[in-house]
């Protein structure tokens, strides 16, 4: 009884051991499907990571040559404003100067007017002194000729010959000169009065 019961248990233990094994076998093909599966996953990931970064790197590409396409004509641009900015502003150095000789010019014109204006205020001042004194000289020698006159017409009246008219002294006139006196005199009108 105890050999059938040995035998038995012989028989169950043999039969776990296999049943074991095949789960093992079970376990090991699963982690092997699972492993293929995975790395199927993984390499279909890759692949799809890759050909995103394949595409990144065609845009990466195409930016970088419009970049440097932009920068050439960045800098292309910039040079030609360098360029015309250097030419202005010796234009505007040209002008300046050339301004500046033009304002020296006027300034110097300027000058040499003024100096004329004085000149020409001095030579009116002259002139209208000349003109007072003139016309006064003017009023004594029209005063005079009355005197004369006068004298003459006095002196043919009376039927007195007295010296010529041109030798009567001459009377004292309203520009204030005394003259040598004859016993007439003047009055304010410069008519003779006797």
């Amino acid at each position: 009884m105890q050999t059938e019961s040995f035998n038995t248990s012989g028989v169950v233990f043999k039969q776990l051991q296999e049943v074991i094994r095949i789960q093992q076998q079970i376990i090991l093909s699963l982690n092997e499907k699972e492993e293929r599966h995975q790395h199927d996953w993984t390499r279909q990931r890759l692949s799809q990571e890759s050909e995103k970064l394949n595409f990144a790197t065609g845009e990466i590409q195409i930016l970088t040559r419009k970049l440097e396409r932009e920068k050439e004509s960045f800098e292309k641009a910039l040079h030609s404003e360098k360029t015309k900015a250097r030419k202005e502003l010796a234009k505007s150095n040209k002008l300046n100067t050339k301004c500046a000789r033009i304002n020296s010019i006027i300034q110097k014109r300027e000058d040499i007017l003024n100096e004329k204006e004085n000149q020409i205020s001095e030579l009116h001042t002259k002139l209208e002194k000349q003109r007072v004194t003139l016309k006064t000289r003017l009023t004594d020698l029209e005063v005079q000729r009355q005197q004369k006159e006068y004298l003459a017409r006095v002196l043919q009246r009376s039927g007195r010959t007295g010296p010529e008219p041109d030798a009567v002294a001459t009377l004292p006139s309203p520009g204030g000169k005394a003259s040598k006196g004859s016993g007439f005199a003047t009055g304010e009108s410069g008519q003779l009065c006797i």
